[in-house]
């Protein structure tokens, strides 16, 4: 909680000291600013930092495309080797009870008078 007071009371002398100083002040500042930014050992510097950054956002995408690949092909091998599980699967229940089709189970076949049996659940 200092740090933040502290801060803020920085932040507000500065603005008062600068307000003061006018706007003369404020470019002499930004002129000594621009012409340290440009030049040549400062430049060489942003352009090794740039080169090392644009390096890791490289690899990081890689990376993200390498993860996705890999989680998309896990979850394929998934969906395709485990069987569709349904409620004929649990012990107890009978497969009607998730049917897709609400007119292939038992009360519908029976409101319709069919009288097919149905079967297909675990007892």
């Amino acid at each position: 909680m200092k740090g933040k007071i502290a801060f803020v009371l920085g932040a507000a002398v500065g603005y008062v000291l600068g307000s003061r100083a006018g706007r003369e002040r404020y470019e002499q500042i930004k002129r000594g600013a621009q012409s340290v930014w440009n030049t040549e050992p400062v430049q060489r510097g942003v352009g090794v930092v740039r080169t090392a950054a644009q390096g890791r956002v490289d690899e990081l995408k890689a990376a993200a495309v390498r993860v996705g690949k890999g989680a998309v092909a896990a979850l394929a091998r998934d969906d395709s080797s485990t069987p569709a599980r349904t409620q004929a699967h649990r012990p107890g229940t009978s497969g009607a009870a998730m049917s897709p089709d609400p007119e292939a189970s038992p009360a519908a076949a029976a409101e319709h008078g069919d009288e097919t049996p149905v079967t297909g659940g675990v007892s």
